[in-house]
């Protein structure tokens, strides 16, 4: 890329490729920008391009960055370049073409990435046979509590089956939490026969192995097990192609093939841009023998017919629009999307498709209101009246429902010119609206503004506007603070955190209450349903569904901060029986985000709580208000050790709700000092082991600083070496070891003492009960707690008090 900047061309293979906005950041946790994206593409685009000729791709485009909206878009958008090929496929509804794009040069690649187009996601054929795959794919996707090392796992199963029928397969990870299995064919076949395979190949592990994998696409409990999605081989699905970026994360990773030994062996799975073009110059494409490789399934499912074939042929875009067959008046409907983000979708019937604009905060009703509309993929016609539940885990997952419907007329304008005056006629609304691309905004981006004259506000003004919560109650006079939820609905926020201290401040600004011993959660109760969401934004209700059932009874548009906590059979909270799903279990709510569809994230604690004493009026017992203990620190302290408890929180009872900070106006105190560690290894011994050797991050450095040998039932150790066979690795994690011979802690762990060592993929965390820290940062009289399955080692640091 050299010297780009902001703005500029690119002469590429002879072509001349305008860029923009190349110092715009489309990754946050690394800064990684649009000009590193481009960079990369280019660098890649040897191993990459073969295996994109002449398959049309799906683009996902990122104009805002990973954290921003998105979209899909499947038909090639207007201002594509006259030497970009295109492909026009029938719709499946026979409603005209879809113009897909053919990412076959080096030119077409640098315009995607410079569209933000950050993931390309190929279809399984290639052009012109469209009913044709090459491939048979399998994506490996993990439920909650497994992992890409699950999904290894998985795919060895997978891999046994596949050898038995003589067929070859490789393995890529996803560059997200999976893996994707591939069967190269490259012989003549059809979907059905493929997906017929597929799925008899997932039904088949599944019955064999039905506690670790699940192939329902329906089935919600997918808990520590692995979903074989078999649905991809379809002819209208595409699958994130090899060497792609993907933008699940704030940094970007890459879906890269990798041996089957690796699999086995390697401790990390997931490759950032740099390393992956450093793998790629020293082995080559691992993927090459995917292109050429000739296999054929077995012949009960070769017999499988596909529907009469589709003739495509592969042209440059066409500039005639066709005129719609209903004349001046055609139908337009407004859906409520309940998806990742709440947001409502515009379609407009349009040569034989739906035209759709995802509108996050609604459409506008306020005279010269503008709002925000990004254009996505056409629909089909189908699509007009469609409500229902998409299933998550697929694209758009969550509930549809129709808005508003009825019929639209063009005042003036032009789709194709990027701009559109209309006129709705639906069942609330009735008015002109105006639609223009918005340049400025990023690609794919439009902007949506009222004219003519204002509407009247239908009782839903909220749902119809979807505004901000700030904006609904500075209508009614409300004075807001800066800190806010984030969208324009009750979402899921990263909770405040406290600063650790060696002693409780004093005061009578300050609040005490007891540090609970359970899982971080915040329960949300919009309109529709409760949501028990963990720190790490994953969903607990099914693990915790009684908790959920209670926090139901919540009044719409609350939300809740707090813990869910198990008590143990004297009373106390016991994080042990907590972690072995052992109840019975309470949630202890100690804040509030938001009440009555207002957020109270900037009013002071002490009014918030005065608010959550309201909310849970009437909640069952299960549900538990933390009230702030009424004495003295120092009587707090001891009556905390003589109890057995954690520690003590202090909070400023003028404090604002700091999401995601640690700021100090809460702290906390641990009586009983302890803190999570991450298990690099143990040391065997006849029963498994005799100590776990355990350490924290110092960057990218896992320090050793332990053995724990106690706090372990015979039981738990059984446990314990049952799940640490998953995690074997043949290499120790600890970058401090071996440790010499004078080491100040019992028996060294010397090179010799090592040889006894058993290593594990640095993965699980638990938690460790001490007294104190020794001078040699060594751990005085631990020992181990529990497993905490709430926390991602990666992030385990030592905790240092202030």
């Amino acid at each position: 890329m050299g010297g780009a900047r902001q703005t500029g061309e690119l002469v590429v293979q002879g072509r001349v490729v305008a860029v923009s906005n190349l110092d715009k950041v489309l990754f946050p946790a690394n800064g990684f920008t649009k000009a590193q994206v481009i960079d990369y593409y280019i660098r890649v685009s040897r191993w990459l391009l073969p295996h994109l000729k002449d398959r049309p791709v799906t683009l996902k485009r990122y104009p805002d960055g990973v954290t921003g909206e998105h979209f899909y878009e499947k038909d090639a958008p207007s201002f594509t370049p006259d030497w970009v090929r295109l492909v026009p496929v029938p719709r499946r509804g026979g409603h005209g073409d879809i113009r897909y794009v053919m990412v076959d040069d080096l030119p077409t690649l640098v315009w995607l990435a410079n569209l933000a187009n950050l993931e390309i996601h190929p279809f399984l054929h290639r052009a012109p046979a469209i009913d044709t795959p090459t491939n048979v794919a399998f994506d490996l996707d993990p439920g909650e509590g497994a992992d890409i090392h699950t999904c290894a796992e998985v795919a060895y199963l997978l891999k046994i089956v596949l050898d038995g029928l003589k067929l070859k397969c490789f393995v890529k990870v996803s560059g997200s939490k999976g893996l994707q299995v591939y069967v190269p064919l490259n012989t003549p076949v059809t979907y059905p026969a493929t997906q017929a395979f597929a799925k008899t190949v997932a039904e088949l592990l599944e019955k064999q192995y039905p506690k670790l994998i699940v192939s329902d696409m329906a089935k919600i409990a997918r808990a520590k097990k692995v979903f074989i999605d078999w649905s991809q081989n379809s002819d209208y699905k595409t699958t994130v192609g090899v060497y792609s970026l993907r933008a699940k994360r704030t940094t970007p990773f890459v879906s890269t093939p990798v041996t089957w030994e690796e699999l086995r062996t390697a401790d990390s799975l997931y490759f950032n841009p740099e390393a992956a073009l450093e793998r790629f110059e020293a082995l080559g494409d691992l993927w090459a023998p995917v292109l050429k490789l000739k296999q054929r399934l077995p012949k009960a499912f070769e017999a499988r017919k596909a529907p009469a074939p589709r003739k495509v042929v592969v042209k440059a875009p066409e500039p005639i629009v066709r005129r719609s067959k209903q004349g001046g008046r055609r139908r337009f409907v407004i859906q409520k999307h309940a998806a990742s983000h709440l947001h409502y979708d515009l379609r407009l019937e349009m040569h034989d498709v739906l035209k759709s604009w995802a509108v996050p905060k609604g459409v506008p009703y306020t005279l010269d209101e503008r709002r925000l509309a990004r254009a996505v993929e056409d629909h089909p016609i189908e699509y007009l009246q469609f409500e229902g539940t998409i299933p998550q885990g697929q694209y758009g997952g969550g509930t549809v429902m129709v808005w508003d419907i009825g019929t639209y007329e063009i005042v003036e304008g032009n789709y194709y010119k990027g701009r559109l005056h209309i006129h709705l006629d639906g069942k609330k609304l009735k008015g002109e609206w105006m639609i223009e691309r918005d340049g400025s905004k990023g690609e794919g981006s439009w902007t949506l503004t009222k004219v003519g004259k204002a509407i009247k506000p239908v009782k839903d003004t909220s749902a119809l506007t979807g505004r901000t919560l700030e904006e609904i109650a500075t209508a009614k006079g409300a004075v807001w603070q800066s800190n806010r939820l984030p969208d324009a609905k009750l979402t899921f926020v990263e909770p405040m955190q406290c600063k650790l201290v060696e002693a409780l401040p004093e005061g009578h600004q300050w609040e005490y209450e007891i540090k609970l011993d359970g899982y971080r959660a915040l329960a949300i109760r919009d309109d529709e349903r409760l949501r028990l969401l963990s720190r790490r934004n994953n969903a607990l209700n099914d693990r915790f569904p009684d908790v959920a059932k209670a926090l139901s009874e919540l009044e719409p548009g609350t939300m809740l901060d707090g813990e869910v906590v198990a008590l143990g059979e004297d009373g106390k909270p016991s994080f042990n029986r907590l972690q072995n799903n052992q109840g019975p279990f309470l949630y202890f709510a100690f804040d509030l985000l938001a009440w009555k569809g207002k957020s109270v994230l900037g009013e002071p604690l002490r009014d918030r709580r005065d608010s959550l004493r309201h909310a849970l009026a009437g909640v069952g017992d299960t549900v538990r208000l933390v009230e702030p203990l009424q004495a003295e620190p120092e009587a707090l302290i001891r009556a905390a050790r003589e109890q057995g408890l954690e520690g003590l929180i202090a909070k400023r009872s003028n404090s604002v709700y700091e999401v995601g900070q640690r700021s100090g106006a809460w702290v906390k105190l641990k009586v009983n000092k302890g803190q999570e560690l991450v298990i690099g290894g143990y040391i065997q011994a006849t029963d498994c082991f005799s100590s776990l050797l355990v350490g924290y991050y110092e960057g990218k450095n896992l320090i050793f600083i332990a053995k724990i040998k106690n706090g372990y039932t015979p039981k738990l150790k059984r446990d314990l070496c049952r799940l640490f066979k998953a995690y074997e690795s043949a290499e120790c994690p600890f970058a401090n070891l071996p440790e010499p011979k004078n080491a100040r802690r019992g028996e060294a762990l010397t090179a010799a003492v090592m040889k006894r060592c058993t290593w594990l993929r640095p993965e699980l965390v638990a938690q460790v009960e001490f007294t104190d820290w020794t001078d040699a940062n060594h751990l005085r009289h631990s020992r181990f707690v529990a497993l905490r399955d709430d926390k991602i080692a990666s992030e385990v640091r030592k905790e240092v008090a202030s």
